[in-house]
């Protein structure tokens, strides 16, 4: 059985631009940006006509409010966890009381 070449695309570049990708930055490991990329990021946002800054991104999030937020997913996931190792508990005691 022979495969036909496909006539859509020959192999070839030809030269058209889909997207810019010039602007991206890969972003640091854990999510800090040093001042100066901040700054940098913000004027260039700001040149763009049409685009506002959503409220979110006007102010950084401090120490503080970083910190509560990671307490309170490490409390919800602990509670989560905890409902599981409640339930299966349970399942185990009632399979002892069954079978003894």
């Amino acid at each position: 059985m022979s495969r036909r070449k496909s006539d859509f695309w020959d192999g070839e570049d030809d030269g058209r631009t889909i997207a810019d990708m010039s602007g991206v930055t890969r972003p640091s490991m854990f999510g800090h940006m040093p001042a100066a990329m901040q700054h940098e990021d913000r004027t260039r946002q700001s040149e763009a006509p049409g685009k506002e800054q959503p409220p979110w991104e006007e102010q950084p999030a401090t120490l503080r409010e970083q910190l509560a937020c990671a307490l309170g997913a490490m409390g919800a996931a602990l509670c989560i966890g905890l409902i599981y190792v409640a339930v299966l508990g349970l399942i185990i005691l009632l399979m002892v009381i069954c079978w003894t």
